[in-house]
């Protein structure tokens, strides 16, 4: 790849895996069964030896219980960063919008 913006995104999403899977309570190699993957799928990803196609990615972050866009964002992976998501993602509707307009965020 030379795409800089590309090679950038792809490094953050490693970074980002790499750190869910330490905050994780599981090995990289249990990760990888529970996802369906060989054994050394996850590891080579994280070493940086392969690269990891989405739906595996996707299957990885299932079993980490992280939401897949925490892994592509460019922010770091943090348990507080983790918590906050899942609670916003297990909101409805009306509980966003009245947590917003508490918060006066909706501007």
């Amino acid at each position: 790849m030379n795409n800089p913006k590309t090679e950038a995104k792809l490094e953050i999403a490693h970074l980002n895996m790499k750190i869910a899977v330490a905050l994780s309570d599981l090995s990289a190699s249990e990760i990888s069964k529970r996802a369906g993957l060989s054994v050394n799928v996850l590891g080579k990803y994280m070493r940086g030896e392969t690269m990891i196609s989405f739906a595996n990615m996707q299957a990885v972050c299932d079993v980490l219980d992280v939401p897949l866009a925490m892994i592509t964002s460019e922010r770091q992976i943090t348990p507080a960063r983790i918590r906050l998501t899942k609670k916003l993602m297990r909101m409805t509707e009306d509980q966003l919008i009245g947590f917003l307009d508490q918060e006066k965020l909706t501007q």
